[in-house]
């Protein structure tokens, strides 16, 4: 067993792509590196919770959790987005999970009731309880963007909007007239590896598609492929194959339409824009060696169902494959033969990046 410092001083920050070694993989196997994790990064990052759609109208609420996490986003009457902690101040039950329009957000375990500004309305039954302020009772804020048409939190109610952060793919995100799209279906996927397994799939995309992804691999011009690393994402863009594949059975130029960006934000959101579509991945982690991948998928509003179908089972297929390959690595990684392997100087660029992103945040934790 490494201790956790000998985990981090494996991997060297500083080391050019083309003399760096990957880290071990005890950052993928040890619980006290997830458990940094959670402490640190995750919890000073903007998370992917929902879609525009959910928040309609004013009334609106959602609601979740994400690992320590619970939140709770509403459309207040005024027309505001706001978000707040989901615990009651009383027990710190969660207050919704899921859905819902009305005035105001009731917790399920003995009714105190907030307004959809956060601030607490009603406590039954407290009775004869002394110095308490209703007012130093509101529910904690957090900070909500709506990004397109997505709707994202972060923990501190004061941090710079994903748009400031990533300025680039923000123009070209808005370009693509992604604010137009509509929310069409949601999946869930559950795979056996730890969460950054499946982050590191996604950052060498280009050097596994052709390998891995044959149908992928057809729709697109490998020779075009292209990853650029940002200060906090990674942007990797194609163009469509000049040459149709009859066998995919629908016409390239309306799936793919000029070609692809296939964006990742630290640490794990990805937004894949593709012709008219576009779908989105959150990896959560759920243990050292399980995640969930939550995929959502967005088009404009009077597309075709059966092309809206076609397009989801082709993303579907390429999922499966993915998860195929992420399990297969997680296994691989606790083998007592290997501990580090080296980057691809022509793909691997934004795994690197990763990498970096991940020891910084790690050692400062630590």
């Amino acid at each position: 067993m490494h201790t956790l410092d000998q985990l981090l001083n494996g991997f060297d920050p500083t080391a050019p792509l083309n003399q760096a070694w990957m880290p071990p993989s005890g950052w993928y196997t040890d619980p006290e590196i997830l458990a940094l994790e959670c402490r640190s990064l995750f919890s000073d990052s903007w998370h992917l919770v929902g879609h525009i759609g959910q928040l309609a109208k004013p009334g609106d609420a959602i609601g979740g959790y994400l690992l320590h996490l619970p939140w709770l986003v509403t459309r207040a009457e005024d027309g505001t987005l706001r978000a707040f902690h989901n615990t009651c101040r009383h027990k710190g039950a969660v207050l919704l999970d899921g859905c819902s329009h009305g005035a105001d957000v009731v917790c399920p375990f003995h009714g105190w009731r907030y307004a959809l500004d956060g601030t607490l309305k009603r406590t039954p039954q407290i009775g004869a309880i002394r110095n308490f302020k209703r007012e130093e009772m509101s529910l904690p804020k957090m900070g909500v963007a709506q990004w397109g048409p997505l709707i994202l939190v972060h923990p501190d109610p004061n941090a710079p909007p994903p748009a400031t952060l990533h300025p680039k793919l923000d123009a070209a995100l808005n370009q693509s007239g992604w604010d137009t799209l509509m929310h069409v279906r949601r999946l869930h996927s559950h795979i056996e590896c730890n969460w950054k397994v499946f982050v590191d799939n996604y950052l060498d995309g280009g050097y596994h598609i052709e390998h891995m992804h044959p149908s992928l691999a057809a729709q697109i011009d490998m020779s075009s492929y292209r990853t650029t690393a940002g200060a906090r994402n990674v942007v990797q863009t194609t163009s469509t194959a000049q040459v149709q594949d009859e066998t995919l059975g629908y016409d390239l130029s309306d799936r793919m339409g000029d070609g692809a960006i296939y964006a990742w934000l630290y640490p794990n959101l990805m937004i894949n824009r593709y012709g008219p579509g576009m779908d989105t991945h959150a990896v959560i982690p759920n243990g050292v060696d399980r995640c969930e991948v939550i995929f959502d998928f967005f088009f404009p509003p009077d597309t075709d169902p059966d092309f809206i179908a076609t397009s989801i089972e082709q993303s579907k297929l390429t999922q499966q494959e993915d998860v195929d390959i992420c399990r297969a690595v997680q296994q691989g990684l606790q083998s007592m033969a290997y501990d580090r392997g080296r980057y691809s100087p022509r793909w691997e660029i934004g795994e690197l990046m990763f990498h970096r992103l991940l020891h910084e945040d790690l050692s400062a934790a630590r």
